[in-house]
């Protein structure tokens, strides 16, 4: 057997599946097996029930069975002699002891899933009460589908979720017929189906009918896993792939080297090693883009440089690395674009607008955000950073981006190192101009690590959080005006299109969400939201859209009616729009007072004017008439009888008083805003040394774990050894005993 063929089964038979997942499924198959006959040793049986009882209801404390119930009491023995063993170092123990009896256990549990995939009552045989990640128990109502039906009466059993999975279709198309409801995101998978390990910050897209899922972050532990689910009959299933090393210092081409397998990669202690082939690393905050028959990987954060040896030190992990999956022989390679390069960053966005990926934003190896535009030509593979005119987007990471009509490149939220964002961007790729469009209804509230797609005219946003809570809503933005060159002046619409519970998946940050145009639905999958999430779900807007639509065509019709009553000669206007109906900027109070200041100061003017004249001079060289007109317009501008020689003056002191009042306030403004920021800083600094420990930590306790199975492996070995070197010892002496008759008969005989 070739090095390759022993690394794709080795691949193929270890469980890509983080705790307690991979228990369920060693539970799963220990179970099938003994249901079909295939059951083990005496020893590893007792072995495998005392564990799953530890792991599942703890430390034991039933009663001794009867004494003449051997198999009972041998079970309990068992199961005591465990004491207060960790059920996490018991989920462990669990699968590394089937591992040592059923090496290839894995590869026959998928095989096991794929032969009953047609039966839809098949269930795990675990209890629900099985601990999860955090250590506490997890339920069967805690789902997010339980969750966000709460509230609402109980349903009959036929309309429950899990009488729905049974009856539901096995493709898209199905399911949003006989499943979905609109308005509403819905889990269409089996409780029990394949799907990939729980994560988030990871990368998604569209590649005909087949969704891509590539890396991610679980627990601080870096993915670069490749999982696709096939739209047409709704399975996931992992990907094995292949890179090229990378060509040795000095010179090489790739294809004068073998292909070798890549092994997914779920943050194990071999990560930090600096990479040797074109594989992708375990990644967090990358891009993907579908270009050809390939999926573009650009940028990341990771956990290590992996061009130490392909390039200088000082040009290690500096500037954005591209890599290229083809989607037919599953093979990494790296490009080589030219250009300006941008920086190595992450949680940036990438959107392709006609063959020109446009990027922007992101977070540095520092996790300093960026603020900096970048463009990739695919056709001739160079970098430009455009020049750009208008007010771009302020630094941020973790925003949602889209393109529109081919032309319209839409920015929204993000978050800064101690803000979140609500604000809405559009960039005109054609005159490469940044603008801040005006919007009507209810704008969504900040949020980053949101996610969302265009659907016809209208842009859909999900998930995400800010420095209180999560956002259960799910927004949607009407981009119908930017569609035409003569409404470029009416406001985009924002509305409220689903509510979710607070608990559910889909409030998440970090996850991805992706259009689906054939069918018209939105797609979403993984997520945090205090739980990594794995759950896929679907969102069909179909309704909602034609609604919108109607109502913009009532609106239109009511707008041609009122427009033909008003009489010729009478305008009518609305208030902030101008003649042409066009939505204008109206007055702040500051604008009001410099208005009502100006028209006090030409008054005074007007007034200083009239007394210097020759007909105020004397009251003998004009008439009575000029006389009353003069006093009658002197009242008319001080009504309070007050001179106007002593307004100037007051006028100038409240001037004085509010600007410094206002100074005053700015200047409090800015003493907070410093402070807010400082505050912000440090606090994000001490989640992440938080997080950063926590990491090593469960690192450590691993560690620890592991070199206690070793010490407790090496303790049975020395002890069996000592067995047999006592053994040993007792044939010795056996042997001294029958080597000394031995001689006693041979003096006997010599005797005789």
């Amino acid at each position: 057997m070739s090095l390759e063929a022993a690394l794709l089964k080795k691949s193929q038979s270890t469980c890509p599946l983080p705790y307690p997942d991979k228990f369920k499924a060693a539970v799963k198959l220990v179970k099938d097996r003994e249901a079909e006959g295939k059951s083990f040793k005496d020893e590893s049986r007792l072995a495998l029930f005392a564990l799953e009882r530890q792991a599942v209801a703890g430390s034991c404390k039933e009663p001794k069975p009867w004494g003449w119930n051997v198999v009972e009491s041998a079970k309990w023995q068992a199961w005591s002699q465990l004491q207060d063993m960790a059920p996490v170092e018991a989920m462990r123990l669990y699968v590394r002891l089937l591992e040592d009896e059923l090496p290839a256990w894995w590869h026959e549990h998928e095989d096991g899933l794929y032969s009953s995939s047609s039966s839809p009552h098949r269930e795990l045989p675990v209890s629900s009460s099985i601990p999860n990640g955090n250590g506490t128990p997890r339920s069967e109502t805690a789902s997010p589908r339980h969750a966000a039906a709460s509230g609402s009466p109980t349903p009959s059993p036929s309309a429950t979720p899990k009488a729905r999975h049974t009856q539901q279709a096995t493709s898209l198309q199905e399911t949003l017929r006989t499943v979905c409801v609109t308005g509403s995101w819905l889990d269409p998978m089996q409780p029990d189906a394949k799907h990939p390990p729980p994560r988030y910050e990871h990368a998604g897209n569209l590649v005909g009918h087949s969704l891509y899922i590539i890396g991610g972050n679980c627990g601080g532990r870096y993915l670069n896993d490749v999982w696709v689910l096939n739209l047409d009959s709704l399975t996931w299933h992992l990907v094995t792939t292949s890179a090229k090393p990378l060509p040795p210092i000095g010179g090489g081409k790739f294809d004068e080297i073998e292909p070798a397998v890549s092994e997914p990669l779920l943050g194990n202690s071999n990560d930090s090693k600096p990479g040797s082939t074109a594989a992708l690393p375990p990644s967090a905050g990358h891009i993907l883009v579908a270009w050809g028959s390939s999926l573009l990987c650009i940028g990341g954060h990771t956990k290590a440089g992996t061009y130490s040896r392909y390039q200088k030190a000082k040009d290690a992990k500096v500037f954005m690395v591209v890599r290229a999956l083809d989607i037919h022989t599953h093979q990494w390679s790296i490009l080589s674009p030219g250009g300006t390069l941008p920086p190595q960053r992450g949680g940036h966005s990438g959107t392709l607008v006609g063959n020109k990926v446009y990027l922007f934003g992101g977070e540095d190896a520092a996790r300093r955000p960026q603020g900096d535009l970048f463009v990739l030509d695919l056709a001739d593979m160079q970098w430009q950073s455009p020049q750009v005119t208008g007010t771009p987007p302020p630094a941020r990471s973790a925003h949602a981006a889209a393109a529109y009509q081919s032309r319209y490149l839409l920015v929204f939220g993000g978050g800064s190192i101690a803000n979140c964002f609500n604000d809405l961007y559009v960039l005109d790729t054609e005159t490469m101009h940044w603008s801040c469009p005006a919007t009507q209804g209810e704008p969504p509230a900040p949020r980053a690590g949101h996610a969302g797609d265009v659907v016809g005219d209208t842009w859909f946003l999900a998930g995400g959080g800010n420095n209180t809570s999560g956002c259960t809503d799910t927004v949607a933005l009407d981009l119908s005006p930017l569609a035409t060159s003569d409404q470029e002046d009416e406001p985009l619409t924002w509305s409220t299109v689903s509510q979710a519970a607070p608990r559910s998946a889909i409030v998440s940050e970090g996850l991805i969400v992706e259009a689906i145009p054939y069918a018209r639905c939105l797609l979403s999958f993984g997520g945090y939201n205090g739980r990594y999430q794995s759950t896929l779900q679907i969102f069909k807007p179909e309704a909602i859209q034609s609604n919108r639509a109607s109502q913009r065509q009532a609106a239109g019709e009511h707008q041609a009616s009122t427009a033909a009553e008003p009489q010729a000669g009478h305008e009518v206007t609305q208030p902030g729009r101008d003649a042409h109906k066009r939505p204008v900027a109206l007055d702040t109070p500051k604008d009001q007072y410099n208005r009502h200041l100006e028209a006090a100061r030409s008054r005074s003017g007007s007034l200083g004017h009239r007394h210097a004249s020759p007909r105020h001079a004397s009251p003998h060289n004009g008439s009575l008439q000029d006389e009353t007109s003069s006093q009658a317009d002197q009242d008319q501008h001080d009504p309070g009888g007050l001179h106007q020689e002593t307004s100037d003056p007051e006028i100038k002191r409240l001037q004085d008083e509010l600007q410094s009042a206002l100074n005053e306030v700015k200047s409090v403004e800015r003493e907070a805003e410093v402070a807010k920021e400082a505050a912000g800083t440090e606090l994000v600094l001490m989640r992440r040394q938080l997080t950063s420990c926590q990491a090593a930590l469960v690192e450590a306790e691993q560690r620890v774990s592991d070199a206690e199975a070793q010490l407790s492996d090496e303790q049975a070995k020395t002890m069996s050894l000592e067995v047999t070197l006592a053994e040993l010892q007792q044939r010795l002496s056996k042997m001294e005993e029958l080597e000394k008759e031995l001689e006693h008969h041979r003096c006997t005989a010599l005797r005789m």
